[in-house]
Formats: structure tokens, C-alpha cells, sequence
């Protein structure tokens, strides 16, 4: 018999967690949230993330905006920010290519929202971008 089998066990541990939550400073509550939160997105990814740091200039609505890659995957990039933005918004996203002679542009729509930034799916529409999004994530995971 598991601890899922026992209502009575779950209910005390669910109970200790919400009593040591509740003892927390703000601080602390706030930082236990991004990491449940942060825990979620991962389980929901289907490509790794690799830590990536490189400017990115950025045009949501008709507003552009400089900012940092955080990380990046063959699907996405995190984009470090603390502007609003809500999920479901249309980007389009200016960087470095990986020989670094052109710019590279690629469409994408936010998917996540945090307090850290934004989380942008790409919108691949040519095997151009597929191949470039390729290559700078193995560049990435060669570093």
C-alpha cells in the first residue's frame, strides 16, 4: 500500500506544507512559487533549454524593445525582461546569426509569462530559420 492509498497521511503532509508555507516570509514564498513554476514548464517542454546569453531586439504590438536571451531551445527562447506581456502575443525577434555577418529575424508567440521574463515558440516558417535555430543551439551545447 502506497502513502496514496492513506487519506488521512496525505491530508497531514498536505497540512505541514501549508503550515511551513504560511511561516515563510514573502521573499520566500515568492521564490517557492517560480520554482513550482519553473518545475511545471519543464515537464511541458519537449526540447531541452541550453543557458544562452546574447541581445535580442524585439517589436511586440508596435513597440520595440532591446533586451537578453536567456536560454534557447530548437522550439524557443527566454527572453529576460520585467515589461508586461501577455501569452498569446505576436513577436518578432532580431539576433545575431551564429557566423555573426547578417541579422537573423524569426517570428514567435509568447507561451509563458513569468515575473523574470517571457518565454517566445517560435514560428519556423522556412528551412532557412529551422537551420540557423539549429545551429545556434549546437553552438550552444559545444560551449
Amino acid at each position: 500500500m502506497g502513502e496514496s492509498d492513506h487519506p488521512a497521511a496525505e491530508f497531514d503532509i498536505t497540512a505541514q506544507l501549508i503550515e511551513r508555507i504560511k511561516n515563510m516570509s514573502l521573499e520566500q514564498q515568492v521564490k517557492l512559487l517560480r520554482e513550482f513554476d519553473e518545475e511545471k514548464s519543464r515537464e511541458y517542454r519537449q526540447h531541452d533549454r541550453k543557458d544562452f546569453l546574447m541581445t535580442v531586439d524585439y517589436v511586440v504590438g508596435d513597440k520595440y524593445y532591446r533586451d537578453f536571451i536567456g536560454n534557447m531551445s530548437d522550439s524557443g527562447v527566454f527572453i529576460k525582461t520585467s515589461r508586461a506581456f501577455s501569452v498569446g502575443q505576436t513577436v518578432l525577434m532580431t539576433f545575431m546569426s551564429p557566423d555573426y555577418q547578417q541579422p537573423f529575424k524569426i517570428g514567435g508567440e509568447i507561451a509563458r509569462v513569468t515575473p523574470d521574463g517571457i518565454g517566445i515558440k517560435f514560428k519556423i516558417e522556412s528551412q532557412v530559420q529551422e537551420t540557423v535555430i539549429q545551429t545556434l543551439v549546437e553552438m550552444i551545447q559545444d560551449e
